[in-house]
């Protein structure tokens, strides 16, 4: 199960999925298909998705491309279809049999936006998870 949840900060707020290299390919599969589709995904409705927090929708709409706050309780990942592409080849890496650990950020190219970064085998089982969860 791949964990998503947004850490505010200051100065680096950041949007952190933890995951292993199924998830990571199965996110890679959902960044394909929204690239071909279009339309909005809510990672809380994927089913290999738990997300602590704000819901995060991955979206083609108008807008600077990049993580931002809408007017509910959500972040909005807006993602050019051919950079959804991108970032599927760089979870594919991750997911790589080669490859034990590690991590890549999904970068739009806005430097002032909220990070994206996908962690394989960096973070314990129970990061991200809240008191309730962890067991």
């Amino acid at each position: 199960m791949m964990r998503v949840g947004f850490l505010p900060s200051d100065f680096d707020p950041i949007v952190l999925m933890l995951g292993e290299a199924d998830d990571c390919r199965t996110l890679a599969a959902v960044l394909r298909q929204f690239a071909r589709d279009g339309g909005d995904v809510s990672m809380s409705a994927l089913k290999f998705c738990q997300v602590v927090g704000p819901d995060i929708v991955l979206t083609t709409a108008d807008g600077p491309p990049g993580v931002e706050h809408d007017q509910g309780q959500r972040l909005l990942w807006r993602v050019p279809p051919r950079t959804a592409v991108a970032f599927a080849r760089q979870l594919d890496d991750l997911a790589g049999p080669g490859r034990i650990a590690g991590s890549e950020y999904l970068q739009c190219g806005s430097p002032d936006g909220i990070a994206v970064k996908v962690s394989r085998g960096e973070y314990t089982a129970d990061f991200l998870l809240g008191p309730a969860e962890v067991r």
